[in-house]
């Protein structure tokens, strides 16, 4: 049985935001005659594929079509961005899924207003030393593995995919940053790593070797990247939200209409170099809202102790 670690975050985040929210400044009511309560947001952003889609839509006007005008901030990770968008201090903000669903049934007060991106094939692996005795899943019975983060995309796609496979194995995860999962496992201060893109492909050429992909089974597709904004915002700004949400999808779908574009494009807007973002396993973009999908999600974190049972899927997930 896994502990809802994050669920105390959750909780304290709750009380460190009550009452700091104060998205009312007039100052950004439209005079467009769009219609939008808001025309001028703040999104934060972190520069990776999976996010790709709030970057594409302000460099290839979508955000424009829409009536917005988007200033993109540049934010550390996806629980800072949750906190500064309920606090008011951006509009909106990145958020991986599991963060969002966990701070939701924790009480903190933010909406997921767009999908952006699931796992895609691949995308998402653990890999070890090329000489490690580690050849398949059962190997790891035992075994240190490297997360950026705990209860997130890499354990919790592990012990889900663990679970559909009737797999009954004992593992330690442990938190290191993705800069020193390489050398770490090189050093056997870890066993393994759970390389997403870009630094799967890093490890393949650093000599690492993949012995789960995390994208398989259960975990196909699995939603893993989103925009959330806070509930307060939402309320207040319908049209804004429904503008920005669309937005988003519009992008999405045209990513995923235009592969070899986004592959060009890409290392001018994440750290990326050129030959990496040429062959490394893309995301799937989301072009449309998808409910059914935040409910397996949630259906999975249920199972894994994360989240509770009663989640309510059309209370905290957007649908314009």
């Amino acid at each position: 049985m896994r502990i809802p670690l994050t669920a105390a975050a959750a909780a304290a985040l709750v009380l460190l935001l009550a009452g700091c929210s104060d998205s009312g400044d007039e100052a950004n009511a439209d005079t467009s005659g769009s219609g939008l309560e808001k025309t001028e947001l703040k999104v934060g952003v972190l520069p990776l594929a999976d996010y790709a889609a709030v970057y594409w839509a302000k460099d290839h006007g979508f955000f424009e079509d829409a009536g917005l005008d988007v200033t993109l901030e540049p934010i550390a990770g996806g629980p800072v961005g949750i906190q500064s968008a309920v606090a008011g201090d951006i509009d909106c903000s990145f958020a991986n899924t599991i963060a969002t669903l966990v701070a939701q049934d924790g009480g903190v007060p933010v909406d997921m207003v767009a999908l952006s991106s699931a796992l895609g094939d691949q995308s998402n692996v653990i890999m070890v030393a090329d000489d490690s005795p580690i050849k398949t899943i059962e190997d790891l019975d035992g075994a240190t593995i490297g997360v950026n983060t705990t209860n997130n995309v890499g354990d919790v796609a592990f012990y889900n995919l663990l679970d559909d496979e009737g797999i009954d194995i004992d593992v330690d995860f442990v938190e290191v940053p993705f800069g020193e999962m390489i050398d770490g496992v090189k050093a056997g201060s870890i066993d393994a790593t759970h390389t997403p893109e870009p630094f799967r492909s890093a490890a393949l050429g650093a000599g690492l070797r993949e012995v789960v992909d995390l994208t398989t089974g259960p975990n196909k597709a699995l939603p893993a990247a989103a925009f959330v904004c806070g509930s307060r915002f939402v309320d207040e700004n319908p049209k804004t939200t429904k503008a920005f949400a669309e937005a988003i999808y519009a992008a999405g779908g045209d990513l995923a209409a235009n592969e070899d574009e986004l592959r060009d494009w890409l290392p001018g807007i994440a750290d990326v170099p050129a030959e990496v973002a040429a062959n490394m396993k893309l995301p799937t973009y989301f072009d449309a809202p998808n409910p059914d999908e935040v409910g397996r999600l949630a259906d999975l974190l249920a199972g894994q102790n994360l989240i509770g049972d009663d989640y309510d899927v059309d209370a905290h997930f957007y649908q314009p």
